[in-house]
């Protein structure tokens, strides 16, 4: 299930209208919208944070789905970059498969790693703001 359609199960599922979610986690009725109908997704992982929150559900269950980060970095950075994206994703899902790592640990590695992304795209939103001034 992407991630748009596990927002608008979620919010369904909770009695909850497109505004109402909005308000909930200080972002436009837009911005859900988006989420929902468009494929986008939050800037920053304290919004995923909130929607787990109000959503009862871990924050592994609300993060965006492996297919579309291989889609991303193979747009990006090619082949090779599709090679690594798919290791990666691989080598993430037998360690949380190998029953090693309690749902905190993992839970904690998912939160570190989309920190770590949201860093790196508000410094490449940044960077593309200076380059186009």
């Amino acid at each position: 299930m992407r991630f748009g359609e596990k927002v608008r199960d979620l919010r369904k599922k909770h009695s909850l209208t497109q505004d109402e979610l909005a308000k909930c986690l200080g972002v436009s009725k837009r911005t859900v919208i988006g989420w929902e109908r468009d494929g986008r997704y939050p800037r920053n992982v304290e919004i995923l944070e909130k929607m787990a929150d109000i959503f009862h559900v871990p924050l592994t269950y609300i993060q965006p789905d492996q297919s579309l980060f291989i889609e991303r970095a193979a747009a990006t950075y090619g082949k090779k970059g599709k090679i690594e994206a798919q290791h990666l994703a691989f080598e993430l899902t037998e360690l949380f498969a190998s029953g090693e790592l309690t749902a905190q640990d993992m839970d904690g590695i998912m939160y570190e790693m989309h920190k770590a992304y949201f860093k790196y795209r508000e410094q490449e939103r940044e960077k593309n703001r200076i380059l186009s001034l």
